[in-house]
């Protein structure tokens, strides 16, 4: 099924499996300047928690250069996250030259993702990622792990701002996690009695390294206010609908 090609995701109602989305498809939109966000302090009471995005990381939009290394070589790019919430958010991507990569914007249901170097699209509900890094990790945690916060949330009786946590997911897998003043400094997910993937945090980014060799290294270039919720991504002309679940993005 093909959508209209000049509608906007919010009027998109098919749902397809969504192919491979790369963590380093890396936006090259340019924030309009070189701000910072405001600092804004939390409100009495509010406890602090490894795995929510406090207040003042909402309604941003960040520019991060990332790195990456693995078997098939290694290579670096530029993400622009545009975050309202924390699930709702744009990420736009650009080579080293500027050129569009990827386009990717969530929503509710749906979420699309639109590849300007094949000319596709695709929407759906929900997002498959082969890619070993993040297939491990629900794709709307993006944010959190870019961010510095757990991936996932804790189910537990007592939070501890500072020291070790050992704890399972909905799912049964076990993860740990060092935490300073209420932020992970560093987490684990193992499988059986090894680790899987890890994570630590390394200055205004983070190192994330895959079992099988994969490593992402990131920082947090530009940080600006969001001053108006971002306008949904558009379709160019010309691109066509993508079976995401058939076919592998590079």
């Amino acid at each position: 099924m093909f959508f209209p090609r000049s509608a906007s995701f919010a009027n998109r109602g098919s749902v397809r499996h969504l192919g491979p989305v790369a963590l380093l498809a890396i936006l090259g939109l340019q924030c309009a300047g070189r701000s910072s966000a405001p600092e804004v302090q939390p409100e009495p009471g509010t406890v602090a928690r490894g795995w929510n995005l406090p207040d003042e990381s909402l309604r941003t939009q960040r520019l991060f250069r990332v790195r990456y290394e693995g078997p098939e070589g290694r290579g670096g790019m530029k993400l622009v996250l545009k975050l309202t919430s924390e699930t709702d958010f744009q990420v736009l991507t650009s080579d080293a030259l500027g050129r569009p990569l990827w386009s990717l914007q969530t929503g509710d249901p749906e979420t699309l993702l639109i590849d300007h170097r094949g000319k596709e699209f695709c929407v759906s509900e929900e997002i498959r990622l082969p890619e070993a890094v993040l297939q491990v990790m629900p794709w709307r945690s993006l944010p959190r792990v870019l961010l510095g916060y757990l991936p996932i949330e804790l189910e537990v009786d007592e939070w501890s701002s500072g020291g070790e946590i050992d704890f399972r997911g909905d799912d049964g897998r076990r993860w740990t996690a060092r935490l300073e003043e209420g932020r992970p400094m560093s987490w684990i997910l193992w499988e059986g009695d090894r680790p899987l993937l890890w994570w630590s945090r390394q200055g205004q980014g983070g190192v994330l390294s895959h079992r099988q060799g994969v490593q992402y290294k990131w920082r947090e270039i530009v940080s600006e206010p969001l001053l108006s919720p971002p306008g949904d991504l558009q379709i160019p002309t010309g691109y066509r609908a993508l079976d995401c679940h058939a076919r592998n993005l590079p």
